[in-house]
């Protein structure tokens, strides 16, 4: 009898926990996760300080941003799914298409004047020119060539050439899962690990010299982690299966440990992809676990806010700081590139992105307008 009691209050407090997680508004954790990720970026493009393996790691805040886009986007997608039966894929581009391009094609025409008065003849101008068609489409990962020796300006838009093809590939494919699935989780999941596997092969085992398989081999393994994720907690089974696990307040704190420990030991990077996609979904099934405090602490949540300018200008504004520091790489570069930056990505976002966000609500679903903010506070990259 008492066994049967627990097993009933055990029970009681699963179905809150998930009754709690679908009525998040606002993942609080997830600006912070933006935060760090961005600061990791501009500390390897700018610091260039020896150290342990951790510190020279910054490159994986990418894989950060991959796996918090991945769980972001598809829980957005399953929610409207669940809330109107459907999912408009025509209202979900065009919310991207506010988000994203504006001001990706502003810097854009900002490096194309800035690289034709200063480059312009140099190896450097040469390059960017012969990619320009490249960075227009959202095609970097794809034509240009990282490893030529020469830096090519603007390079670093190869992630978001990355997260757009996603965009463009994923919803599409969500929406026919579901449909072939009847609404049920095992579609989608087969197409995510079909997409995995696909790019992982091909990645190991094929020539990625050649276009079509380099094509195949940049699907981000942390994105489609973080889709896979974000499918199976919003179901309840899945949810309650999933916070076995990670549903504790030390649960996150822990995660973070592992991903740790993997950056300073030099862990395989597929491994720790894997650790940050399960970090992401651990500080989003619950809002108040041990990592809570510092991921919401206001100042760090104000650079994921502005996350997306950053990244798009963090080049940019070191450019100016080396005039200033006199330095090509180091701590004085890395710290003043971050002040520059998120002051003037600030004013981006206020006097720039905030309007073209209100456009963005137009395209929202009734039950979005009816105040629904997830969409809103957090579909901001």
């Amino acid at each position: 009898m008492n066994q049967h009691l627990a097993d009933d209050r055990l029970s009681q407090r699963a179905v809150a926990a998930y009754e709690s997680f679908l009525a998040t508004k606002k993942f609080g954790a997830l600006d912070g996760l933006r935060a760090l990720s961005v600061l990791a970026v501009i500390w390897h493009h700018t610091s260039g300080t020896p150290g342990p393996r951790i510190s020279q790691s910054g490159f994986m805040g990418v894989d950060f941003f991959f796996a918090i886009s991945g769980f972001l986007i598809t829980t957005l997608l399953i929610r409207e799914r669940d809330r109107a039966e459907s999912i408009s894929l025509r209202n979900f581009y065009a919310r991207r298409a506010l988000r994203i391009f504006p001001l990706y094609y502003v810097v854009l025409m900002l490096y194309i004047v800035l690289v034709f008065a200063t480059e312009r003849g140099t190896a450097k101008g040469e390059q960017f020119f012969g990619n320009l068609a490249a960075f227009l489409t959202y095609t970097v990962n794809w034509f240009v060539d990282l490893t030529s020796g020469t830096s090519v300006p603007f390079y670093f838009s190869w992630s978001l050439s990355t997260e757009e093809q996603f965009y463009l590939l994923w919803p599409p494919l969500l929406v026919g899962a579901l449909l072939v699935g009847k609404g049920r989780i095992w579609a989608p999941l087969t197409v995510l690990f079909a997409l995995a596997s696909v790019s992982v092969c091909a990645g190991i085992f094929l020539d990625t010299e050649l276009l079509p398989w380099r094509m195949l081999a940049s699907l981000s393994l942390p994105i489609l982690l973080g889709a896979a994720f974000a499918i199976v907690v919003n179901t309840r089974r899945g949810y309650a299966a999933v916070a076995m696990v990670l549903g504790w307040w030390w649960s996150a704190p822990a995660v973070f440990a592992v991903m740790i420990a993997g950056l300073w030991c030099g862990a395989p990077s597929w491994s720790i992809q894997i650790v940050m996609a399960v970090a992401v979904t651990a500080v989003t099934i619950r809002e108040n676990t041990l990592m809570h405090p510092v991921l919401t602490w206001r100042p760090l949540a104000f650079i994921g806010v502005i996350s997306y300018g950053i990244y798009l200008m963090h080049m940019l504004c070191a450019n100016v700081v080396r005039r200033l520091v006199h330095e090509e790489q180091g701590l004085a570069l890395c710290a003043g590139t971050v002040v520059l930056v998120i002051a003037v990505a600030y004013l981006s976002f206020r006097y720039f992105e905030t309007p073209l966000l209100r456009i963005k609500r137009r395209f929202e679903s009734p039950a979005e307008q009816a105040g629904d903010e997830l969409s809103r506070a957090q579909d901001e990259r």
